[in-house]
């Protein structure tokens, strides 16, 4: 099919070469051969007048017009993907979807391990895709690359519909035989103790609270630096070392290894997770009926343990109620 002469098929082909930048890797992801896909480019080249990819040493880069037509070449995609899957009625026990959902392996623990358990009954064909977040996430959000993504309010993609799951605030994680039973953590010791901070992605991002602390007078001094939140438990077992986490998963830790969940001295700001699609996005009844499946999912979490502080030993003990 033509629009304006142009051969709407090579659009597919076009939006790949754009991304890859590399004919080989474009035969690869669309299965087709080299010679068809060189042909292909050789069409859009002589469509557009212009070479779209171009050598400088060993890689191939984009021309300006082909960095202009990025993303407006997605997005005639992606909207094209959302009218085939415009349907009257979505029927999650026969759906075959794939779900592809970035998050932080903390959403994944406390959220999304739920989520899942969930859909293996009333969707036993759908399969998940979970990745964790990165520099690159707004890019996959944007591209279409994933469907849904999960993350902190300050980390929303621009442009795209989003809506609050859950909340969550900080507690410290420690180990049970480093610190007594009601023994409180102080300003002071937090900020002596040596701390196992967490930090993901080639781009190493970092934690709400950390971002925060960062940015005060005092500075913790953090000795081991983890991948992800689930290996901090084995950083801090045998040590008297502190770990900064969201309250709900330092709870689940705190059932699984022997540790210890102790309020934060610091006061740091609650956080909210926020749930985000594309845009063109907005009607596909599948991603509508796992939104919801999300928000039941989130509905249903515990309630935040109480973090009662100790008591002093020189408080007054109320007197005993006389009957």
């Amino acid at each position: 099919m033509r629009f304006e002469k142009l051969d709407l098929n090579l659009l597919v082909v076009l939006d790949t070469l754009l991304a890859t930048r590399s004919v080989n890797r474009s035969a690869e992801k669309l299965f087709l051969s080299q010679p068809a896909t060189s042909l292909s480019l050789r069409r859009l080249r002589n469509y557009f007048d212009d070479e779209l990819l171009q050598p400088v040493g060993k890689t191939q880069v984009l021309t300006p017009l082909a960095a202009e037509l990025v993303k407006p070449v997605r997005d005639v995609l992606l909207q094209v993907q959302a009218i085939t899957r415009a349907r009257p009625t979505f029927d999650p026990a026969t759906s075959a979807r794939r779900f592809k959902i970035e998050s932080s392996d903390y959403v994944i623990s406390v959220l999304l391990s739920d989520v899942v358990r969930r859909a293996a009954s009333l969707a036993p064909l759908m399969t998940f895709d979970l990745r964790t977040r990165s520099p690159q996430t707004s890019e996959h959000l944007e591209g279409g690359e994933i469907e849904l993504l999960i993350s902190p309010e300050f980390a929303v993609v621009p442009g795209h519909p989003s809506e609050t799951l859950f909340e969550d605030g900080f507690s410290c994680l420690v180990c049970s035989d480093r610190f007594g039973k009601g023994e409180a953590l102080t300003a002071d010791r937090y900020f002596t103790a040596a701390h196992v901070g967490v930090e993901w992605g080639s781009g190493r991002l970092v934690t709400y609270d950390a971002r925060l602390i960062a940015t005060g007078t005092r500075v913790r001094r953090q000795d081991v630096i983890a991948p992800s939140f689930t290996l901090v438990p084995e950083l801090l077992v045998g040590t008297a070392r502190v770990a900064t986490m969201p309250t709900r998963l330092a709870h689940q830790m705190a059932l699984r290894f022997p540790l210890r969940v102790l309020r934060c001295p610091i006061k740091i700001p609650r956080f909210a997770e926020k749930l985000q699609w594309h845009r063109y996005q907005e009607r596909d009844p599948a991603i509508t009926w796992l939104r919801s499946l999300l928000r039941e999912a989130a509905l249903s979490l515990p309630a935040e343990p109480e973090q009662a502080a100790p008591r002093s030993a020189t408080a007054k003990r109320k007197p005993a109620r006389k009957e």
